[in-house]
């Protein structure tokens, strides 16, 4: 059974900009973390935009993406193609069986605040 999850990426009013899922390893030991390696590697932009969550939501999906491809295409033994993903997407509202929330709350350009909510 996978940990699925949403990041809800909001304002500085905490309005939600973006809800992104992801199916699996939603814990905050796995995506969790992931979230904190994503701000580490986005923090070393010239211009990282943290303040923009629907920005940060698009990048989010595509550092997320490139990760699940990269283990998927070593897992089948194939050459990397950066489309070769699955369990990472957009929603328009929680799906009923994530067992995690997170909101990314983005305030300024600092890395913004990141909270979990266990759900199910």
């Amino acid at each position: 059974m996978s940990t699925r999850a949403t990041i809800h990426w909001k304002d500085g009013n905490k309005r939600d900009e973006a809800i992104t899922y992801r199916h699996g390893d939603g814990y905050p030991e796995g995506l969790g973390k992931d979230i904190q390696d994503f701000f580490q590697e986005v923090s070393k932009l010239s211009d990282p935009r943290f303040c923009a969550p629907s920005h940060l939501a698009a990048k989010w999906i595509v550092w997320d993406a490139n990760q699940t491809s990269k283990m998927r295409c070593e897992i089948e033994k194939k050459e990397h193609n950066p489309l070769n993903f699955l369990s990472v997407g957009i929603v328009l509202k929680d799906p009923s069986d994530i067992a995690y929330r997170y909101d990314v709350i983005c305030k300024d350009d600092s890395i913004p605040e990141v909270k979990v909510k266990k759900v199910g």
